[in-house]
């Protein structure tokens, strides 16, 4: 395989960073495939290839993202302790990068033990430090933070962010924003109690993550399926699931500009 071929050729010039690299990318590949124990097997990789020659982002990341593979696995303890080890490296060598990237993640755990306050601060930092190094992050940053905001009732809130995460992800696609951005403005159709655009929206945001082959995990699986149990039982079988199909029959540009309104 290609990738096994340059694994081979950046060990056989010695490019142990260049591995290291590589090795992450190929973590975040299996992540988002949800397959994720080849995901930790690659991390744990890139963090032994990276603590021995850097780059110093990738050590960061790789215990970040181990520590985000261990919550999902339901191993709390190991993951706090990963996560706050690389908040420490992060602090320590000033990676402002990485201290987002860690608060988002722990923000994601927060919500999965079902405490979106504690995740409410830590994706308000997230954003802040996006917004001023790292644009290309702010848009998935503003959709967990505005599915956060929906999920503690603050509407008018979640509404604003989710609406300039919609807008971010039509002018650069992003299908795994798209469907967070989707599945948080369903939140706040269903606190304004329209549960037939709450159940189009999960269904669209369903049919996003299909199409691109990217499941929903941890925290955002847990979200859309309270969602989805409470817009089922608001409305009639039939009604629930042609509002669903309707959902899924949107393309996702179609589906964001139905969550701008």
């Amino acid at each position: 395989m290609p990738v096994e071929q340059a694994l081979e050729g950046f060990g056989a010039v010695g490019d142990q960073r260049g591995r290291a690299w590589l090795l992450f990318v190929l973590g975040m590949a299996a992540r988002f495939r949800g397959q994720l124990d080849q995901a930790a097997g690659r991390y744990q990789e890139a963090l032994a290839a990276a603590r021995q020659a850097g780059p110093l982002w990738v050590a960061c990341s790789a215990l970040i993202e181990l520590g985000s593979v261990a919550a999902l696995a339901g191993e709390g303890a190991r993951a706090d302790a990963l996560h706050a080890e690389a908040a420490a490296l992060a602090r320590r060598t000033g990676l402002r990068r990485g201290t987002a990237h860690v608060a988002n993640e722990m923000g994601l755990a927060a919500r999965a033990r079902g405490q979106p306050e504690r995740a409410l601060a830590l994706h308000r930092q997230a954003l802040a430090i996006h917004r001023a190094q790292l644009p290309t992050r702010v848009a998935r940053t503003l959709g967990q933070l505005g599915c956060t905001e929906a999920r503690l009732g603050q509407l008018d809130a979640a509404e604003a962010h989710l609406r300039e995460a919609a807008a971010l992800a039509l002018a650069t696609p992003q299908p795994p924003t798209a469907a967070l951005v989707l599945v948080g403005s369903a939140w706040v159709a269903a606190g304004r109690g329209d549960h037939e655009r709450a159940a189009r929206l999960l269904g669209a945001a369903a049919a996003t993550r299909d199409r691109v082959g990217v499941p929903a995990v941890g925290a955002e699986r847990q979200e859309a399926n309270l969602l989805g149990r409470e817009a089922a039982a608001a409305l009639t079988p039939e009604a629930f699931q042609a509002a669903t199909a309707a959902g899924r029959a949107l393309a996702p540009d179609q589906a964001l500009r139905v969550a701008l309104g």
